[in-house]
């Protein structure tokens, strides 16, 4: 039952709400519409602390906490709201604000002046391997097909789920208890883990949604209060001859397929940081020879593109940057997912994006 005081409490964590869903932390500014069906290039959504709202002036729609995780989530009914808004901010209902309760937003402390790259915070959690390869056994059981149906849509097969240790589960708690997910659609999650290079410890895993067209959300999960790696952050820090960099973790892979190269995955463009904080402390002889920056074409990656090379020309780290994809692909992933058809095959070919590598094509048949 949610109480009167319960809806007052969770009336006024408007801020964690936009922190915990949508990543905004800076309410002195406008940010970008939260709203999944607004494609707001340019900031045009602002909160009002008085009446602890968020009104977007590029759409016209304004949200409290239950009409905001109403427009994410495609919930409905009050209740349902109220849950959806508890969880996301680690709300426990009946406990009318008292400890465990609501989460009183702090102020926050002027941040004192730091050197251009800070060294790498240490990253993830416990380890959940044993976790992990439960999700990958489960891939391959009756109810993980849809799965592996998923991947082989987006160009990725059995070889692929090995060679990156992927799995699948129902409910993403079991493989880390971080993780707060509320998608009562899903079919299911895809579960990517942040392996070391053995593949004997993970310490992080994401996890991709799996379902019917238009039912959820189909994006990248991450475990909450956990700073984030990169996928396969390993990779720059054993003196590489050749690493590229892409935005998502499934792009990684297509990209890693169709290049037979080595890559690593930001998880978003709000760790691009981490990046250059890696390499920063890792010595010069151990870095990549040569880095190929292959974000997504979009506004939003051609920024993050542009930022990642100014980092990558203050530590001195020979660079490029990823042509543009044939065709008209956004990204790794829809260029691979192009070829589609029945079955894979592969075979070389004279490279068409020129990064001065052989190029390994899945081809449909």
């Amino acid at each position: 039952m949610v109480t009167e005081t319960d809806r007052e409490a969770l009336r006024g964590l408007m801020p964690e709400l936009l922190s915990a869903r949508c990543g905004i932390t800076d309410l002195r500014r406008s940010f970008r519409c939260p709203s999944p069906a607004h494609e707001d290039r340019d900031p045009s959504a602002h909160y009002y602390a008085k009446d602890n709202t968020v009104h977007c002036f590029g759409c016209g729609k304004t949200w409290d906490v239950f009409s905001l995780v109403a427009e994410l989530d495609g919930v409905d009914g009050f209740a349902e709201q109220a849950r959806a808004v508890a969880d996301a901010v680690g709300y426990r209902l009946g406990d009318g604000g008292e400890r465990g309760g609501a989460r009183m937003p702090r102020s926050k402390r002027k941040p004192k002046p730091r050197p251009p790259f800070d060294p790498p915070r240490e990253a993830g959690g416990a380890n959940c391997a044993e976790a992990c390869g439960n999700a990958f056994a489960h891939l391959y059981s009756a109810e993980g097909d849809i799965g592996r149906r998923y991947l082989r849509w987006r160009g990725l097969d059995d070889g692929d789920a090995a060679a990156f240790g992927l799995g699948f589960t129902r409910d993403p708690r079991e493989v880390m208890p971080e993780f707060s997910v509320y998608e009562p659609r899903a079919l299911g999650f895809i579960t990517i883990p942040f392996w070391n290079r053995d593949f004997s410890i993970a310490n992080y895993c994401m996890v991709r949604t799996v379902c019917r067209p238009g039912d959820a959300r189909n994006k990248e999960w991450r475990p909450r209060g956990l700073a984030s790696p990169l996928w396969r952050e390993w990779l720059l820090s054993v003196g590489a001859e050749q690493v590229y960099v892409t935005e998502g973790l499934i792009d990684a892979m297509a990209l890693a397929k169709i290049t037979g190269g080595d890559t690593v995955a930001l998880g978003g463009v709000a760790n691009a940081k981490r990046l250059a904080q890696v390499l920063y402390a890792t010595p010069p002889e151990r870095r990549p020879a040569r880095v190929t920056v292959a974000m997504d074409e979009d506004d939003e990656g051609r920024r993050t593109r542009d930022r990642i090379c100014r980092d990558l020309d203050v530590l001195g780290v020979p660079h490029a940057v990823m042509p543009p994809y044939p065709g008209g692909a956004k990204d790794a992933d829809e260029y691979l997912m192009a070829m589609r058809g029945r079955e894979w095959e592969f075979e070389v070919r004279e490279p068409s994006i020129q990064t001065g590598y052989d190029l390994y094509y899945t081809r449909w048949l």
